[in-house]
């Protein structure tokens, strides 16, 4: 099991090498009627990932491609059959509607018990609690804590079991911290919400399992935990070297601490936050210890190369300015003897409009340093940029670029996407080029540690 363990956790080695059929999963069973249905399998993946879509009738035999164990939902027409299916390579699963027990085939015990688990009698009892309380979060403890004595008394093979739990606590987390990530992605529809400071402290005791990246988007709230811990000082930030493999460190489970540190790695890789990227490359190697993990810290390393943020240190942008809200052209050489955080946002942007909160919250908490802060709008309307601004009552150094990437100080910067975040040095020259998000609670730690 240990093994089969970690080549999901590291997800493109042994998998890869099977042979093609090892890797079809059959879905089958018989749909009643004269018309067809349609049959769809997916995972969620951040973004649903569509595996099957096919029109069925009668009795029907269906095959996808299954290339690591994983957590899928099912639905027939407009009836979901469940959000919680478990199929590896090869497996068969046989659904019947007929049956209290839907699934039959491989597996059949674990997908039956999911689906027992997560109806509405072991659904969390949060009526009448404050939402991000402590409180609020001990009883999703207790319904989690409930699922898993019933995982207990299931029957099922101890592996079996761990696979259930490792379910069991993927949903604690989303209903723990889905709507807190999700309050950084769309921003202009979900406040970021305020959460008490012990509002994670029940979770402190479980013991995560590995069996909990089954669930394919596990990485957002799982690693919202640990911003909790950071956030806290439960978890303690040393360096900018180190910073990843000291949030990893608070994870007890050899092989998730493995999974978790190159999925953090990954996203630095996607977002650009690539400052001394090599660095943590090299600390990496501490914990990350299988053939395949090692691979992939070397493709990592091969992405850095190809990087164009780390060449941007250095650069000199004091000589650029934009224009304020009362059309007073600002330049960024105004703060030279500070360092600059510049937001690089527009109002028209989901996850920018999300940190306009966070960026307040950190700039309020850094006031000791010697950091001046300055957004730059992206927006090419200036009365949607002004009325924006009025709306959400955002003060200081607020600026506009109408001419958006086309404007040079965004092509030196290669701004592709926003929002973005760069920090000047204290002679107006490229510090950081593209910044972790001010949502990110290690980036307030980093700072007060770099920037005395």
């Amino acid at each position: 099991m240990r093994k089969i363990l970690m080549m999901l956790l590291l997800s493109f080695t042994c998998w890869g090498v099977t042979r093609a059929q090892d890797t079809l999963a059959v879905v089958s069973g018989r749909v009643e009627g004269e018309n067809p249905v349609m049959l769809v399998i997916q995972r969620q993946m951040g973004m649903s990932q569509r595996l099957l879509e096919a029109k069925v009738q009668g009795d029907y035999r269906e095959s996808l491609t299954v290339k690591e164990p994983m957590i899928v939902s099912l639905s027939l027409g407009r009836q979901t059959v469940s959000n919680t299916v478990f199929l590896t390579p090869g497996a068969k699963l046989e659904v019947d509607f007929s049956r209290e027990d839907k699934f039959g085939g491989t597996h059949a015990g674990i997908n039956n018990l999911l689906s027992r688990l997560f109806t509405d009698e072991y659904q969390p009892k949060t009526s009448g609690l404050k939402e991000y309380s402590r409180g609020y979060a001990e009883a999703l403890v207790r319904a989690y804590q409930g699922r898993v004595e019933q995982v207990e008394a299931s029957g099922l093979l101890p592996e079996e079991q761990k696979v259930v739990q490792g379910v069991a606590q993927y949903q604690l987390l989303r209903d723990m911290y889905m709507m807190i990530d999700l309050s950084k992605a769309f921003g202009k529809a979900f406040a970021a919400p305020e959460v008490d400071t012990d509002y994670s402290d029940p979770l402190l005791n479980i013991d995560w399992l590995p069996e909990l990246v089954f669930a394919g988007d596990w990485f957002p709230v799982f690693q919202e935990w640990l911003f909790a811990q950071v956030q806290t000082g439960k978890i303690k930030i040393g360096s900018r070297e180190s910073y990843l493999n000291d949030m990893a460190a608070a994870i007890k489970n050899e092989e998730l601490r493995e999974a978790y540190l190159l999925g953090a790695l990954w996203r630095e890789v996607l977002r650009g936050n690539v400052k001394d990227f090599g660095e943590r490359l090299k600390k990496a190697t501490e914990i990350v210890k299988s053939k395949g993990g090692k691979e992939r810290l070397k493709a990592y390393a091969e992405r850095l190369a190809e990087s164009t943020y780390p060449a941007m240190e250095g650069v000199d942008l004091s000589d650029y300015g934009f224009p304020n809200e009362k059309g007073d052209t600002v330049y960024l050489s105004d703060f030279k003897g500070r360092y600059v955080f510049i937001d690089l946002w527009s109002t028209g942007c989901n996850p920018c409009v999300a940190e306009i909160a966070y960026v307040k919250r950190l700039e309020q908490r850094l006031a000791s340093l010697p950091l001046a802060w300055v957004s730059i709008s992206l927006d090419s309307n200036a009365d949607t940029w002004r009325a924006f601004m009025k709306q959400k009552g955002m003060t200081g150094v607020q600026l506009l670029c109408t001419r958006s990437r086309k404007h040079p100080f965004m092509q030196r910067m290669a701004v592709n996407g926003i929002p973005r975040f760069v920090i000047l040095d204290p002679d107006g020259r490229v510090w950081d080029a593209s910044s972790r998000r001010p949502s990110d609670p290690v980036l307030g730690e980093l700072l007060l540690k770099e920037l005395k």
